[in-house]
């Protein structure tokens, strides 16, 4: 049996959705694992890639141990596959940048501010199921703020 060319692009093309129906799925799982190990809702604008682990939160609203939240920009959110199964610690990097951030209580006295702009911010961490997030590397540029740390 010969198929002719139109019905390989069909073909062609319900692969390429069925691939990225997965994609979105497996990010939109990463996510929400993110929310429940974080302890935080996390919401925006969901972007999956196509046939990469990896998606875009645009206008991200995040609020974190009432420290900070993030209310506005843009996030790049790169996880393991093999990480979202069970009893794996979900291992992430994110790629941030023109966001607003509020901090809140200590962080804002320390700061003396409660409000800043920041450029970007790269970090790289695991979240096991029970205890602290392990951060091998969280670098933030501001003009107000300046914060990098490194796991050696």
């Amino acid at each position: 049996m010969k198929l002719n060319p139109g019905r390989w692009l069909l073909i062609l093309a319900w692969g390429v959705l069925v691939a990225e129906l997965f994609n979105a799925g497996m990010g939109f799982w990463a996510l929400k694992r993110v929310e429940k190990k974080a302890g935080t809702p996390i919401r925006g604008v969901f972007l999956p890639h196509l046939f990469q682990p990896v998606f875009t939160l645009k206008d991200p609203w995040i609020s974190w141990q009432d420290r900070f939240q993030v209310v506005s920009g843009h996030l790049r959110v790169r996880y393991e596959p093999l990480s979202l199964l069970p009893g794996r610690k979900l291992r992430v990097q994110v790629w941030g940048s023109d966001l607003t951030v509020h901090l809140l209580g200590e962080w804002m006295e320390s700061q003396g501010l409660s409000q800043a702009r920041v450029d970007t911010v790269e970090a790289d961490f695991a979240l096991p199921d029970k205890g602290p997030p392990e951060i091998f590397a969280f670098h933030l540029n501001s003009p107000e703020l300046r914060f990098n740390l490194t796991k050696k």
